[in-house]
């Protein structure tokens, strides 16, 4: 069985993926030889891909296991980045709130470039150009693939950018554009594509949940309540947010709308066969299916599994506190050790 694992971001929030992939690959011994990953879900990601793909599951549970631990020992925000000059220096001409030092330190200790480029796993991350405004995908073969790797997760202006001077790029957090890679996971051919979100949503029947945006009270907003100050700050981290929402969920109806279509054309095919249609009715059908193999696509299993809480009374990703950590990781567990929780496919009694 080919699978492909899509870990997508949300800073902090990306504990609740070492909880799923607990239960996933520890406890029921999935593999998972295609990876992708973007923001946190690219970090995740890099750090499983070390995992020698000719050791199976057992490589990939021993990788999820350090995770664990690894996001256990994070002691808090300093952990990962630190502070700068705040919105104050933003206004003054810095690039960003915080710096992602920390983070680098990190994941030079717990990265080994060579393990990736060796393991034999299908693994890719994504980021964005500032420049060219477009997504794109870089493996360990690729140069400068760390720089890459912590551009990954660096949201604009929260984090700084990351400057490739000899290839004239900039880039930034790819979830900028494509929250949850999932064209790039069915380009790898898999038989199945297990998503791990990070953002809490519930589904309510057969469909999807229409936002994962979590309301919040007018009183937040209120610059004339006594005590309140709404920043510019403020409003980019709520519209990220709201952006990240659509994107990630678009993305799945996306991929689950053309399952639908690959398995109609197939099924019309099918039925087809052997049967005397009017010729006009049998090039349309031969069209249609010609065009399916063109694309090189075909249906493919999906299955999505989120959290069904919010991260601490403000959801907020750049908030890496132990205990919401250790919180999130059990929460995450237990939600993939029940697939009626699941948000994708609908649980049948």
């Amino acid at each position: 069985m080919k699978r492909a694992l899509v870990l997508a971001g949300g800073g902090a929030r990306g504990a609740y993926q070492v909880g799923m992939l607990q239960e996933l690959v520890v406890n029921q011994g999935l593999d998972f030889k295609i990876i992708r990953g973007v923001s946190v879900g690219a970090l995740n990601a890099s750090f499983l891909a070390q995992a020698p793909a000719r050791s199976g599951s057992g490589g990939l549970k021993e990788m999820v296991k350090a995770l664990h631990k690894l996001w256990l020992e994070i002691k808090g925000d300093h952990s990962i980045y630190a502070e700068r000059q705040g919105f104050a220096g933003v206004v003054a001409g810095a690039d960003s709130l915080y710096s992602l030092e920390p983070l680098r330190d990190l994941i030079n200790r717990n990265i080994s470039l060579k393990s990736l480029q060796n393991s034999g796993r299908d693994f890719a991350v994504g980021t964005v150009s500032l420049v060219s405004g477009q997504y794109k995908e870089w493996t360990p073969k690729h140069e400068n693939f760390i720089d890459k790797l912590v551009a990954s997760a660096s949201i604009p202006v929260v984090f700084p950018y990351v400057d490739m001077k000899s290839k004239k790029e900039v880039l930034v957090d790819g979830g900028v554009r494509n929250i949850t890679p999932l064209s790039s996971a069915f380009s790898a051919k898999p038989d199945e594509i297990y998503i791990l979100l990070t953002s809490r949503l519930i589904r309510t029947g057969t469909e999807l949940p229409d936002s994962g945006v979590r309301v919040q009270k007018y009183g937040q907003w209120d610059d004339n309540l006594l005590g309140t100050k709404v920043s510019g700050i403020d409003v980019l981290k709520r519209t990220i947010d709201i952006l990240t929402d659509e994107v990630y969920l678009d993305d799945i109806r996306g991929a689950l709308s053309w399952n639908e279509v690959a398995e109609s054309i197939i099924e019309l095919e099918q039925a087809s066969e052997g049967k005397r249609l009017p010729s006009d009715v049998m090039k349309k059908i031969k069209k249609v299916s010609q065009s399916l193999k063109n694309v090189k696509k075909r249906p493919v299993p999906i299955f999505v599994i989120a959290p069904r809480e919010w991260f601490g009374k403000e959801n907020k990703s750049t908030e890496f506190s132990p205990d919401l950590i250790q919180q999130a990781v059990k929460h995450g567990q237990e939600v993939a050790a029940n697939r009626k929780l699941w948000i994708w496919p609908p649980h049948r009694l």
